[in-house]
C-alpha cells in the first residue's frame, strides 16, 4: 500500500510540474511594487472604465491639454491609501498619477509624498 501512495504522489508531481511549466515567479522588486495581485494593476493600454472597475473614481481629474492628433489628455491622482508609512513602500504611501490620451493609459508615475 505504501508503494502505491509513492506512485500516487509521484504522478501528481509530474503532472503539476509539467502543467505549470509557463508560471514564471515573480521577483522580490515586483512583489513589494504591485502587492495586491494583477486585478488590481493598471497597465498601458487600459480604459478609463478598466481602471475605474479596478481603482474606484480618481481623488483628482487634471486636463493636461491635447495631442498632435487632437485627442485630450487628462492626469487621474489617486491618494496613497497609507501616507503616513514609515517605510517607503510605493504602492500605498505614494500617490498615483495615471496619464490618460483619449480613452487610453498611455502612462503612470508615482508622486512622492510630502
Amino acid at each position: 500500500m505504501g508503494r502505491g501512495l509513492l506512485n500516487n504522489v509521484m504522478l501528481l508531481v509530474v503532472f503539476v510540474a509539467s502543467g505549470c511549466a509557463d508560471i514564471k515567479t515573480p521577483t522580490a522588486h515586483y512583489a513589494v511594487t504591485h502587492p495586491l495581485s494583477t486585478k488590481t494593476m493598471v497597465t498601458a493600454g487600459a480604459s478609463k472604465d478598466e481602471v475605474r472597475e479596478k481603482w474606484g473614481d480618481p481623488s483628482e481629474i487634471k486636463e493636461t491639454g491635447f495631442d498632435d492628433m487632437g485627442l485630450k489628455k487628462e492626469a487621474w491622482i489617486y491618494n496613497a491609501w497609507f501616507p503616513r508609512t514609515p517605510l517607503d513602500f510605493r504602492h500605498f504611501s505614494r500617490k498615483k498619477c495615471i496619464h490618460f490620451t483619449g480613452n487610453y493609459v498611455t502612462g503612470f508615475e508615482d508622486i512622492d509624498k510630502r
